[in-house]
């Protein structure tokens, strides 16, 4: 399920989010610019007057910008020499950023800074290039922005900022939840607290009843299981046919080799029939099979109706020739492999020539001491190997380690967006009290309540985030279905993935502007009105 080359879904989506974050990055300062250009009104005014020409005004505008992206590229390559250290060991990879080594690597970033720069800083210029300096000089420019032309861009940069907020909020939450989904999903079998390990060494492969009946002896070790098809492990499969329906034709099966005491110790749970014996001789050539292989192989609508039919197998390592037996017990589905996969038909049968695993189940009060016993005993058997065990719940959690990975840094991307996306807001929200001082002064004193004056100041954001919550939900409620369909077993998509984002956005939107709005509410509308 894990590569060592990594998840190509995955670095494609944390690339998005990290475009992302430097898109309301960007739409930040655009906002902030735009909405502070009246204090630089008077700078373009006096330039104007001394010569200069507008397109001179917008190469100095978009070349403050682009110097304020080189800065903030020399301190950003400066914090990922510092952050890569732990980002290796947090990815178990080695990466290297060869920025100061590799002139292409270098010549991409710094363009990278200049074109963001240059997009950044474009609109900004362009408006501040804009003012007319006799307008500026004699103080007659309208210094509301906010009934010019320039809210539209605002807003609808707001908007685009808390979209991507929203989306990301909604991703989080789809991924945390199936993440939990597959760690505490119910495998149809006990994993906890069973050790395994491969059998080395020809001593130990040839005495391996020895080595079990030995172990059955410790007070801690509840059963001891030997095989070839562990859950999590490697497996053999092949073509089974049901004597009793040729027309089917013959049924891809996953192939479990495995003894008497298997089912026992993984707490397998038996539906029908009975579990395999050691004073049966002929259970070597019966069969035990799971719920899904009873559907595929039509061999009835319960699990009792598949007991006592007979079916074909091509024996181990002889492809050539078929190993036929009866049915004697159906096994609850159990999923042996992730659940990136659907269970599959399963045929357990006893095939000593195969064990290569043993698995002993063990009780958790004194487990070290019960794992240096069985390391002791191990070198009696097989002095020549090293023992190499794991146990089988960690083995099912390494399965999903791309998805623990993806979790935490889509939630720390998640915050980071949501922060710089707050910023700006908290920005735009003490601006619009800064520009509006003198009506809420007016409205103050004509008896207009604080909790009045707060509402007046946050509804246009709070409208804003809700516009971007709406364009937001059906592209994320798309994007993470479609994610959530690489699972054979997944969450399914609710209206709570939906009702909590719009929560959380809301509250994030208020207590960010309710600062700035509560601040201006509270301030003497005499002095307001004085200014």
């Amino acid at each position: 399920d894990i590569s060592d080359r990594g998840n190509i879904t995955y670095v494609n989506a944390l690339t998005l989010i990290a475009i992302f974050i430097l898109l309301i990055a960007c739409f930040n300062f655009v906002n902030l610019a735009t909405s502070k250009s009246v204090q630089r009104a008077k700078e373009v005014g006096v330039r104007k007057t001394i010569g200069a020409g507008r397109k001179q005004l917008v190469l100095q505008f978009i070349g403050e910008t682009v110097f304020l992206a080189l800065i903030s590229m020399i301190m950003a390559v400066a914090a990922t020499y510092m952050l890569l250290p732990s980002l290796n060991h947090f990815t178990e990879k080695h990466i290297d950023f060869p920025f100061l080594t590799d002139p292409a690597i270098a010549f991409v970033i710094i363009s990278i800074a200049v074109v963001v720069g240059v997009l950044a800083g474009f609109y900004p210029a362009l408006v501040l290039s804009s003012f007319k300096p006799i307008n500026v000089l004699k103080g007659n420019m309208v210094v509301d922005t906010a009934s010019g032309r320039i809210p539209w861009l605002r807003h609808g940069l707001v908007v685009i900022q808390f979209s991507l907020s929203v989306l990301l909020i909604i991703s989080a939450i789809v991924v945390i939840g199936q993440v939990n989904y597959l760690h505490n999903k119910d495998l149809g079998f006990r994993k906890e607290q069973i050790m395994f390990f491969p059998m080395k060494g020809e001593a130990l492969t040839e005495n391996y009843e020895s080595f079990k009946n030995e172990l059955l002896t410790y007070p801690d070790v509840v059963t001891v299981s030997v095989g070839y098809g562990f859950p999590g492990d490697m497996f053999g499969d092949g073509m089974m046919t049901v004597k009793e329906k040729p027309e089917l034709g013959p049924i891809r099966a996953t192939q479990l080799m495995v003894d008497e005491d298997y089912i026992k110790t993984l707490g397998l749970t038996l539906m029908a029939g009975r579990d395999f014996s050691k004073e049966k001789k002929t259970d070597e050539s019966a069969w035990i099979i799971n719920e899904t292989a009873v559907r595929e192989l039509g061999l009835g609508s319960t699990p009792e109706q598949a007991i006592g039919k007979t079916l074909s197998w091509p024996t181990w390592r002889k492809s050539d020739s078929l190993k036929t037996g009866m049915v004697i017990g159906v096994v609850k589905d159990f999923h042996f492999k992730s659940l990136h996969e659907k269970v599959e038909p399963a045929v357990l049968q006893i095939y000593p020539q195969a064990y290569s695993k043993i698995a002993v189940k063990v009780k958790g009060a004194n487990l070290e001491k019960t794992i240096a016993g069985i390391k002791s005993l191990w070198t009696k058997f097989s002095p020549d190997y090293p023992i190499e065990y794991s146990f089988l719940d960690e083995s099912f959690t390494k399965m999903y380690k791309a998805e623990d990975k993806l979790k935490t840094l889509i939630l720390l991307f998640t915050v980071v967006t949501i922060f710089v996306a707050c910023l700006g807001l908290l920005g735009l929200a003490a601006y619009s009290a800064e520009r509006r001082r003198k009506e809420i002064g007016i409205r103050k004193v004509l008896g207009a309540s604080v909790n009045g004056v707060v509402i007046l100041l946050s509804k246009d954001f709070v409208r804003l985030v809700l516009v971007g919550l709406v364009i937001a939900s059906p592209i994320a409620w798309y994007f993470m279905s479609e994610w959530l369909q690489e699972y054979s077993y997944r969450i399914p998509m609710t209206p709570g993935f939906i009702v909590l984002p719009f929560i959380i956005s809301i509250l994030i939107a208020w207590i960010t502007i309710g600062h700035s709005a509560i601040r201006a509410a509270l301030a003497n509308p005499i002095r307001s009105l004085k200014e």
